[in-house]
């Protein structure tokens, strides 16, 4: 059956890790302390075969061997290391054995390479069955006996595999009842964990399917500072970043429908009272040009979009060169004479330097003056003023268009550049506008690797701020 949940993915995934690390983890504590316990069992019987040997070369030294001495000495050596004990001379004769060994086994010359190893002299620890002597593998240490230079015999004894291992089987008993209490609390620790991880993501796919029907408002809780938290937050923040879309594109259908809906009414209108003579022919020019002026607007909001939209797509190529900022300025000023004057705006120019030259697309530059321009006459009121400048610091040239309008609100000022956007207190004053002009502005100033700043207070005027490179002049 196909695993389809990453929960249930996880789970198994981090319970087989646990498993598999329990199981090196046993496997590596059984093995270093078998390892061990055989150390200590060969040190025992070692040692064990050091005090022998003493004993033995002292009686072999004084010259009188009792034989009951040393069988008595085999069976103390039996008890007390629980290992069979059996003694061979020097020509591989077995000479004694303790009681657990087969009596018949005395006389018997055995060939094994323990023997090789004592009756060389060597200590010898061998697992094996001796020549035969024993049915099953036992742990084997041979100590030769000395007196004096002369090796006389050496002492073996055997402990079985088996009752090692049986030690050793009850610490895998001890390690594995450990573990297993172990392991039940990391299996719940790696559950709820694993929820804990997991739930957040199940909720931003609910969330997403519901985004996916159209409905932005839901959000996920963030409940951590990880990744995971993160994600959500992440998450939330394109929600509501695809909500304020969804609201623009909403606000701009509404928008544009209005737009294109007044003027094209007005041509309808005009143009159908024309045709069926319900305007007289001596008031038909009169009504043609405002039919005229109604598609000059549509071209320019057609225009403006367009533009708009070139712009924050990137596309717009700029053909950089090097001009008196100044002097477009005063330009700009001579095009909007006829309206200055018919509110009685007064202007001023104040200029840090005679010769302002900057780095720049003159056509969009100059259409963001005039835009800029076009925006203050609007919202200044008759006989007021409006104040263009220009400063230089460093590599940067700064214009900025001032007026003495009504000024906008702290919250229309986050707003302003956005496209179709009106502030309350314009909408009186811009009704030839279609709120695209600040948008465009943004963008070609944007498109420059530049940037525009507003500031106003309300009663008291706008200014924007904008920066150009200035031009290396020598």
């Amino acid at each position: 059956m196909k695993i389809k949940t990453i929960f249930k993915k996880q789970i198994l995934l981090y319970m087989g890790i646990l498993l598999i690390s329990f199981g090196f983890f046993g496997a590596g504590i059984s093995f270093v302390y078998t390892r061990q316990y055989m150390n200590e069992q060969e040190q025992q019987l070692i040692l064990q075969g050091e005090r022998f040997k003493e004993s033995m070369s002292s009686l072999y030294f004084t010259g009188v061997v009792d034989m009951s001495r040393m069988s008595f000495e085999l069976q103390i050596m039996e008890k007390y290391m629980g290992a069979s004990v059996f003694f061979m001379n020097n020509k591989g004769q077995v000479s004694l054995v303790s009681e657990s060994l087969n009596q018949q086994w005395i006389g018997q010359t055995i060939t094994d390479e323990a023997v090789s190893i004592v009756l060389d002299g060597r200590v010898a620890t061998v697992k094996g069955k001796i020549g035969g002597m024993f049915n099953e593998t036992v742990l084997t240490v041979g100590y030769p006996i000395k007196a004096g230079d002369k090796i006389i015999g050496g002492v073996f004894m055997c402990k079985p595999i088996t009752v090692i291992q049986e030690a050793t089987r009850e610490m895998r008993g001890v390690v594995v009842g450990c573990m297993i209490p172990v392991f039940i609390i990391g299996a719940i620790l790696i559950y709820y964990s694993t929820k804990r991880i997991i739930m957040p993501l199940r909720d931003m796919n609910d969330a997403a399917k519901i985004i996916a029907d159209g409905n932005f408002k839901n959000r996920i809780e963030v409940k951590s500072g990880d990744e995971v938290g993160q994600l959500a937050e992440s998450f939330n923040n394109m929600a509501e970043s695809l909500e304020k879309t969804e609201n623009n594109r909403q606000k701009f259908i509404a928008n544009i429908s209005h737009d294109l809906r007044s003027p094209l009414t007005s041509i309808q209108g005009f143009i159908s009272a024309i045709a069926d003579g319900t305007i007289p022919i001596e008031k038909q020019s009169h009504y043609l040009n405002i039919v005229l002026e109604e598609t000059s607007r549509l071209t320019k909001l057609a225009n403006d979009m367009t533009d708009l939209s070139k712009a924050e797509a990137g596309a717009v190529k700029l053909e950089l060169c090097q001009f008196d900022i100044n002097d477009m300025i005063r330009e700009s000023f001579n095009v909007f004479e006829t309206r200055l004057s018919a509110k009685k705006i007064r202007t001023e120019a104040l200029f840090e330097e005679k010769f302002t030259m900057v780095v720049a697309d003159p056509n969009m530059i100059q259409r963001v003056i005039h835009n800029l321009l076009d925006n203050a006459i609007k919202f200044t009121p008759e006989e007021g003023e409006i104040i263009v400048e220009t400063t230089v610091k460093g590599d940067k040239v700064y214009v900025g268009v001032k007026d003495s309008g009504g000024g906008i609100t702290r919250e229309e000022q986050k707003k302003v550049f956005e496209r179709f956007f009106k502030a309350d207190s314009s909408r009186g004053l811009d009704k030839g506008g279609v709120g695209l002009g600040l948008s465009i502005v943004k963008e070609f100033i944007k498109a420059h690797g530049e940037k525009i700043e507003v500031k106003s207070n309300e009663n008291f005027g706008t200014e924007f701020t904008f920066s150009l490179k200035r031009a290396d002049v020598k």
